[in-house]
C-alpha cells in the first residue's frame, strides 16, 4: 500500500482510492485506511477526515466488503451522525456477501437519526463536475440498501408503508420515489437465501498489552492526583473512554450516559464496593478537572472512590498503545475516534472489550461478575 499521511493532499488520496475501485480483491488495502488512528487523517480537521472516510468506506460497494470492514459500517449506520458518512456505510453494505442480522433495524434507525438533516452526496469523484449525473441524497441511499436486501429486508416494510402514509409528506418526491422502489423490492417473492447471518455480532477481541502504564500519573475529577495502579490494581474494572468536546451524541455523551446506568445498576445488585468504574477522555490539555465534573454529573454519573472520570497529566499515547484505542487527531483536538470499552482484572489488563458498537449494560457487568469469579478463584 503506498504511504501516506496528513500533509498527503486529499486529492491524491482520492486519486489512488478511485484507482483501488478499479481493481479486484482490493478491499483489503481500502480497509487499512480506515482506522481513526491512520496517518492519512493526523492533522486534518474533523470535517475533512470524516469526509475522507466516508470516501473510502463508499468504495466498497464497489470493490467488494471484507469481513474486517463490516465493524466500520455497522458502527456509522448504529451511531454516525454525519449524513455523508452514514450514506457511504449504506453503499458499502451493498457490496457486502454476509452482513449481520441486525441491519435492518440499524438501516431504519440511521434513516430516523438524518431525515431532517437529509444532504446530497457525491461519491464518484471529489468534486461534482457539470456534466455529472443528478447526486443522490443521504436517505436516498439508505433506502437503496433497504431495496437491494429486497425481501430479505421485509421487516421493515410497515415501517416504509408508514413513511409513505405521512400526511402531509414527510419526504421530498425524489426521496418519497426511493421508499416506494424499497417497498416493491421488498414486497417480492423470495428467491434467494439471506444474506444476513442471524446472530453476528462484531467480533469482540482482547487487546494485548503493550507500553507500561502502572506508573502513569492520573487526575480525577475532583483534582486528585495517583498513579494508575492505585486506583485499577486489585479489583475488576469497567473502563471507558471519551471527551467532553465530541459532538456525535451517540458516542461521548451515551457513553458516560450508560456508565451512570451501570453503576446504578451495580449499586443495587452489590457490585458496586467490588468493582471501579471509570472513563479516561482523549483531550486531557482541555478536559481539566471542573469540566470532567460537571460533564459527568450532568449525565447522571454519581461520584466515589471507586467511580472517577479522568485525565492523563502527561501525553495520552500510552493508553492508546496500551489498550490499542483507535482515536485520531486534528490540530487542535479528536477528528475522530472509536467506540473503545474494556473490562480490566485486577491486575489491570483487560479480559473483555467491546469496540465499535454500543456496548450492552448486561454485557459489561456478565462480564464484570466473571471477573470477579476469576479473581476469587
Amino acid at each position: 500500500m503506498r504511504e501516506f499521511d496528513g500533509a498527503t493532499p486529499t486529492a491524491e488520496i482520492v486519486a489512488y482510492v478511485d484507482h483501488l475501485r478499479t481493481l479486484r480483491d482490493s478491499g483489503g488495502d481500502l480497509v487499512d485506511l480506515l482506522p481513526e488512528q491512520s496517518p492519512i487523517y493526523h492533522g486534518r480537521a474533523a470535517g475533512a477526515a470524516e469526509r475522507l472516510r466516508g470516501y473510502i468506506l463508499a468504495s466498497f460497494e464497489r470493490t467488494g466488503l471484507p469481513d474486517s470492514a463490516i465493524a466500520f459500517v455497522i458502527e456509522e449506520l448504529e451511531g454516525g451522525h454525519n449524513p455523508y458518512v452514514i450514506a457511504a456505510a449504506a453503499k458499502a453494505a451493498r457490496g457486502a456477501t454476509t452482513l449481520p442480522a441486525q441491519i435492518v433495524p440499524l438501516l431504519l434507525d440511521a434513516i430516523e437519526r438524518i431525515r431532517q438533516s437529509d444532504d446530497v452526496v457525491y461519491f464518484e469523484c471529489a468534486a461534482p463536475s457539470g456534466n455529472a449525473a443528478q447526486p443522490a441524497t443521504a436517505l436516498m441511499e439508505l433506502f437503496r440498501t433497504l431495496a437491494w436486501l429486497g425481501p430479505r429486508a421485509s421487516i421493515a416494510l410497515p415501517s416504509l408503508k408508514a413513511m409513505l402514509e405521512c400526511h402531509p409528506p414527510a419526504f421530498s418526491d425524489a426521496v418519497r420515489a426511493e421508499i416506494e422502489n424499497a417497498v416493491s423490492a421488498l414486497s417480492r417473492p423470495s428467491a434467494a437465501p439471506s444474506c444476513c447471518a442471524d446472530e453476528a455480532m462484531p467480533a469482540r477481541s482482547v487487546p494485548s498489552p503493550q507500553a507500561p502504564i502502572e506508573h502513569i500519573e492520573l487526575q480525577d475529577q475532583n483534582g486528585v492526583v495517583f498513579k494508575f495502579d492505585d486506583f485499577f490494581a486489585g479489583r475488576p474494572s469497567l473502563l471507558t473512554f471519551f471527551y467532553t468536546r465530541c459532538i456525535n451524541p451517540n458516542k461521548c455523551s451515551l457513553t458516560i450516559t450508560k456508565l451512570a446506568r451501570v453503576g446504578r445498576r451495580a449499586d443495587a445488585s452489590g457490585l458496586r464496593g467490588r468493582i471501579n468504574i471509570a472513563a479516561v477522555t482523549y483531550d486531557p490539555e482541555f478536559d481539566l478537572p471542573r469540566r470532567l465534573y460537571l460533564y459527568g454529573t450532568n449525565r447522571g454519573l454519581v461520584f466515589d472512590d471507586r467511580t472517577r472520570l479522568l485525565r492523563t497529566t502527561g501525553p495520552f499515547e500510552p493508553f492508546r498503545q496500551r489498550f490499542d484505542l483507535s482515536v485520531g487527531y486534528g490540530s487542535t483536538t479528536v477528528n475522530q475516534h472509536r467506540l473503545d470499552t474494556l473490562v480490566l482484572n485486577g491486575l489491570g489488563r483487560p479480559v473483555a472489550s467491546f469496540a465499535r458498537v454500543q456496548w450492552r449494560e448486561d454485557d459489561v457487568l456478565d462480564a464484570l461478575k466473571s471477573a470477579l469469579t476469576a479473581g476469587a478463584a
